[in-house]
């Protein structure tokens, strides 16, 4: 299911903000972090010569790649770009396939820009509670900005690939899924911030809570039927509650 294929990546994403596992890259990163100074850092950098301040999004390092069915994320930050560490920003290139949807999330950390490089984007966002909710249709070259901690969302209507350029004010703008936070707490106060028992039981939480996908999903039904995509295997609220 695309639910575990994309629990894996995230599990990935979280292993890259602390990693385990020491190579060249990670201590170079320890070492960065550790030296006072901007010229300091420069020095250490150079001593790799000029290629240590180059980033190549075609072929990234391997820790800088995310992807599953429904897309593909490639990040330039201070855990996967050595050269970053130290400055308040980053940059991502997202790859969203036909009916591809970013679910809703946040930026605890960051403002969001944008720009579509490729096909057609939807987009949607609310910075807070009582805020307009502002939604766009971007086209090749169309830009928009997401609030930090405005919950937003991406998404591919069409049958062909989309793309776009996400630059980010930090440069570990962070990321927490909506639905899966929320059905991540405890059992009674996620049943009574739905409407208690006459909406959702505590029995259907937990089968609930493994049918949310996490980070890419294509499952917009009626795009799934336009583009004649056959939808990844998943369960109905219908059946959950049949149980």
């Amino acid at each position: 299911m695309l639910l575990n294929v994309v629990l894996g990546l995230l599990a990935t994403t979280a292993a890259l903000a602390a990693p385990t596992k020491r190579d060249a890259t990670s201590d170079l990163i320890t070492k960065l972090g550790q030296t006072n100074g901007a010229v300091a850092r420069n020095q250490i950098l150079a001593q790799g010569g000029n290629a240590s301040f180059a980033f190549d999004f075609a072929n990234p390092p391997p820790n800088a790649v995310i992807s599953s069915p429904a897309g593909k994320l490639v990040t330039a930050s201070g855990q996967t770009f050595p050269a970053l560490t130290g400055f308040p920003i980053s940059l991502a290139i997202v790859t969203v396939e036909p009916c591809g949807l970013v679910l809703p999330h946040i930026h605890p950390r960051a403002e969001e820009f944008a720009f579509v490089t490729e096909g057609h984007l939807f987009t949607q966002f609310l910075a807070e509670t009582g805020a307009a909710l502002v939604s766009n249709d971007l086209q090749k070259y169309g830009g928009t900005m997401f609030p930090r901690g405005s919950i937003h969302l991406e998404y591919n209507p069409e049958c062909t690939r989309a793309s776009f350029v996400a630059a980010f004010n930090d440069n570990d703008p962070g990321v927490s899924f909506v639905a899966p936070g929320l059905f991540s707490l405890e059992d009674q106060l996620v049943i009574a911030t739905l409407g208690e028992d006459a909406v959702v039981s505590g029995k259907d939480l937990e089968s609930i809570r493994q049918a949310i996908p996490l980070g890419l999903a294509t499952s917009v039904e009626y795009c799934l039927k336009k583009c004649n995509i056959k939808p990844h295997p998943k369960r109905s609220l219908a059946e959950v509650f049949a149980q």
